[in-house]
């Protein structure tokens, strides 16, 4: 035998898993994800592999992030450099990492990898990813959006355990812009909850992945109560908090108001202005904006007094029952 196919490396086997609606061969394991049987034709690949310090050609550059019309290279130092290509691929370059004896590990890895740069791939694709929290209510998909600390998981979770509502999402979902109707594709089966909610819930924290940032959140990987279908979004819900003496209310919103909400909704929106320009992300969130009920939802934030605060939010559902839009 020749001594170069002796001496060279063994073919890292692809995975296969389901997210976004998206098809992935991935050579990385990716426990967060929903598994597939191989499938010789998946929509992207996640590879493992050298990359350059700088991408080819690059329009924007920094000494950590290189930007083109249709790929980007980010670097996070000790723990990997990213390169998303054109709505198709994302290579993964940990040699930083494996050199310098950092103690990131896998779950740091994948947490960028699912996050920055599949983000900048939905992006690349024209597509809208959303940061919201979704359950399936009786009157379809309703999605929670609103500023860190809002509580859209928690909202999402009570909605869930006390009412029985599949979840749908509890980070990001996205929408094609491209078909007729609304779709949200949920991604990754996780809920996030801080320690205060998981108790009121009921849900034991031991063995639960802490927050890589926040000791007192937790994650809980592979949910088994969310849906993996892929269903028309019906509303939006701008959670905001007002103070403990005022009661909760919640009303809807239609024109600019609306589209604000629904662009205050999107994740990672500098990679939305890089690939698709102003222009064509507002006519996304104008688009949505007209396809969906938008509302603003104002209740006091305490966890003895969630079923209250509820209240209006739960008569509202139950009122666009058989709403068709």
């Amino acid at each position: 035998m020749d001594r170069r196919l002796r001496n060279a490396p063994a073919a890292i086997a692809y995975r296969n898993y389901s997210t976004y609606g998206l098809k992935i061969g991935s050579q990385l394991e990716l426990p967060e994800l929903e598994s597939l049987p191989p499938d010789a034709s998946p929509d992207i690949r996640i590879e493992l592999g050298e990359l350059p310090g700088q991408l080819e050609d690059a329009e924007f550059s920094t000494p950590w992030l290189q930007c083109s019309s249709n790929r980007c290279q980010f670097l996070l130092d000790r723990i990997a450099r990213y390169r998303v290509e054109q709505g198709l691929s994302i290579r993964v370059d940990r040699r930083l990492a494996l050199a310098s004896g950092s103690t990131a590990g896998e779950g740091d890895l994948r947490l960028y990898l699912l996050g920055s740069a599949l983000g900048a791939l939905l992006h690349q694709r024209h597509w809208l990813p959303l940061h919201i929290s979704a359950v399936q209510t009786p009157a379809g998909i309703w999605g929670f959006t609103g500023d860190s600390g809002a509580g859209k998981s928690t909202l999402a979770a009570w909605l869930h355990y006390r009412y029985g509502w599949k979840l749908v999402s509890d980070d990001v979902g996205v929408i094609k812009p491209e078909e007729t109707h609304p779709t949200l594709y949920p991604g990754p089966p996780r809920l996030k909850l801080w320690r205060d909610a998981l108790e009121h819930l009921e849900i034991e924290h031991q063995g639960l992945v802490r927050d890589r940032t926040r000791t007192e959140k937790f994650h809980l990987n592979g949910h088994l109560g969310f849906t993996h279908d892929s269903e028309q979004l019906k509303a939006l819900v701008m959670l905001e908090r007002v103070s403990a003496d005022e009661l909760a209310s919640i009303e809807p919103v239609e024109g600019i108001k609306a589209f604000r909400i629904v662009m205050s909704a999107l994740y990672l929106p500098e990679w939305g202005q890089r690939f698709n320009g102003s222009a064509r992300l507002m006519q996304y969130g104008a688009n949505l904006a007209r396809q969906i009920r938008v509302y603003r939802y104002r209740r006091p934030w305490s966890l003895e007094k969630v079923e209250e605060s509820l209240a209006p939010l739960i008569q509202q559902i139950h009122e666009g029952t058989g709403h068709a839009s």
